[in-house]
């Protein structure tokens, strides 16, 4: 029999806060190319017009473990595994390490983070049953190092990069292969045109960061232009770019360790290597925005 190529896809909608659409965008080409595919978001409504196109949409909350279970149980039931597992869930949580209330921390780590593992823990019993099977973990250029106002956020992702080169090497004999995957900044999608729609947890907030804010949502009005960007937004990849990549390393014979999507991302950890720590952090100050 041969292995399942049921893909199950998470984050699939086009969310809020700084979503980048990528899982609407991976679920269609993957879709349009003959895949299986089940996508996934808390709220089903998001995912209409997906459904529309003959998807599989399903409600899956990544801090919700009985919806992992119903949502790996059901691909299992129709495909016998979950052929390949695209961990896209994430969100954005703005705030400075200083002022962002613990609370919000734990929250950002158990979507971004402890649901994306415990999804992962789950998919795997089949995938090592039937001797195939693939994951691709959506990091992003900030998996790589990290800038003011997003700390928390890029932690996260530095630990998607640490779980996916550990598994990749305790899997690897029962024929499963993880893939990584860093985006640079995506165009489009949602791009704030206030301090407001940052959504900045007010707890614990003291004014002392109002500059650097209102600098921080000029910064990302460069990525709001998808058709003809200017300036920075010339660095960004839009999100068909990374769900063509993303099938890639879905179709591949023999995938690569990571795909770097977009200059940034390739460039950013060689320049980093090559200058070292202290110059490279002259630079993030120089090309961020920075209190």
């Amino acid at each position: 029999m041969a292995p399942s190529r049921a893909v199950l896809l998470t984050g699939a909608s086009s969310g809020t806060g700084l979503s980048s659409g990528t899982g609407r965008a991976t679920a269609l080409r993957l879709h349009r190319a003959g895949w299986p595919v089940y996508a996934t978001a808390r709220n089903l409504e998001a995912l209409r017009d997906l459904a529309d196109e003959g998807i599989t949409v399903l409600p899956l909350d990544m801090t919700d473990v009985d919806s992992m279970v119903a949502v790996v149980d059901r691909i299992t039931e129709e495909h016998g595994a979950v052929g390949a597992l695209i961990n896209n869930a994430a969100y954005t949580l703005i705030g400075t390490i200083e002022e962002t209330p613990i609370e919000a921390i734990r929250r950002q780590f158990e979507t971004n983070l402890f649901g994306l593992s415990q999804l992962t823990q789950l998919v795997l019993p089949g995938m090592r049953a039937q001797g195939a099977g693939r994951i691709v973990l959506m990091s992003s250029v900030f998996g790589l190092f990290g800038t003011p106002g997003r700390g928390y956020y890029q932690a996260t992702k530095h630990g998607v990069e640490a779980i996916g080169d550990s598994l990749r090497n305790e899997v690897s004999k029962f024929g499963i292969q993880v893939v990584i995957v860093e985006p640079s900044p995506i165009l489009g999608g949602f791009i704030p045109t206030t301090v407001d729609e940052l959504k900045i947890p007010t707890e614990g907030q003291s004014g002392i960061y109002d500059e650097f804010w209102e600098n921080f949502v000029k910064w990302h009005e460069a990525y709001r232009e998808t058709d003809s960007p200017k300036g920075t937004g010339k660095l960004g990849v839009r999100p068909e770019t990374v769900a063509k990549t993303i099938e890639r390393a879905l179709t591949s014979t023999n995938p690569r360790i990571r795909y770097r999507i977009g200059a940034p991302a390739v460039m950013l950890p060689r320049m980093r290597w090559m200058v070292g720590d202290r110059l490279f952090n002259r630079f993030v100050r120089s090309f961020f925005p920075t209190p």
